[in-house]
């Protein structure tokens, strides 16, 4: 059977045009145009940089329909500061130690807590538990007023610092320093601290002399003497053992921490929290004397 092809080629060709959107419905191109690549568009025209000056000059050069921007300043926006909570517990700044172990590290803690320092504040930066004795005995430059109130030995190591919640001696910190068990280097700062501590003027509280201080009116065997860190020196003098009969227990002052109006004894109870409430605290001895 042969086919009749002429008509339905030329149907063909229509639609291959149509399909190729060379325009359906009009006349009929020449087979030879069918593939005639588009022409190529325009290249772009790239405009001349703008002439060195300042902003009027390169504004009056642009055409009246190109929009002009200016800079804009950005408000500056100041740093949040961190709220501080002023009841919030004194506590060591980062890299110094709440255990310290010589006056050094004692003086470095105080200075960096923030001021004016309070005593409550530095018995609070002390890391827990602290190592405590009490004694209610009055023989000393800094007295206890009664049981109540005791003189109270913070101790660790060959350090030991103490205080007392009332009487003449309560806003002050006094260290005792044991080169040996039997000597220590004794010190007393007044609280609050409005400035910086430091080695050279620790003994200005005490010295009485070029070679003596109030401590050694009861410690005998009193001397200058040099010491690494400090460089004018230190006053040492003998240690003396309070009686066992005076000592106060722990348990006895937890119970005052615990009972002790604020409204009636503000200053006494601010000291009582800041030694008790802060975390566990344990009894201790003083340090025997080598014979």
């Amino acid at each position: 059977m042969r086919w009749v092809t002429n008509g339905r080629r030329l149907g063909w060709a229509s639609a291959a045009v149509c399909v190729l959107g060379l325009g359906c419905g009009g006349s009929e191109p020449d087979g030879s145009q069918l593939f005639e690549p588009d022409p190529l568009p325009p290249e772009p025209v790239v405009a001349p940089p703008p002439p060195e000056g300042d902003v009027e000059e390169m504004t009056e050069m642009m055409p009246p329909s190109m929009p002009v921007t200016t800079p804009v300043e950005m408000p500056v926006v100041p740093p949040v500061e961190e709220e501080v909570d002023p009841n919030a517990p004194c506590r060591p700044a980062n890299g110094v130690s709440g255990r310290p172990d010589t006056i050094s590290q004692a003086i470095i803690l105080l200075n960096t807590l923030p001021k004016p320092v309070t005593l409550a504040c530095f018995l609070q930066a002390l890391d827990r538990p602290l190592t405590l004795y009490m004694t209610k005995s009055d023989d000393s430059l800094q007295p206890s007023p009664g049981a109540r109130s005791p003189r109270t030995f913070i101790l660790n190591g060959d350090l030991e610092m103490s205080i007392v919640f009332d009487g003449a001696a309560r806003n002050t910190l006094e260290f005792g320093y044991r080169p040996q068990s039997a000597r220590s280097i004794k010190a007393e700062i007044e609280f609050p601290i409005t400035a910086d501590v430091s080695e050279r003027r620790l003994f200005d509280r005490v010295q009485v002399t070029e070679r003596t201080t109030r401590c050694g009116a009861c410690h005998v065997g009193e001397a200058k003497e040099e010491f690494p860190g400090f460089p004018l020196g230190v006053f040492a003098s003998d240690v003396i053992m309070p009686f066992d009969m005076d000592a106060v227990t722990i348990d006895s002052m937890k119970a005052e921490a615990a009972s002790c109006d604020p409204a009636a004894e503000e200053y006494r109870c601010g000291l009582l929290s800041a030694l008790f409430d802060q975390g566990e605290v344990v009894p201790g001895f003083l340090q025997g004397i080598d014979e």
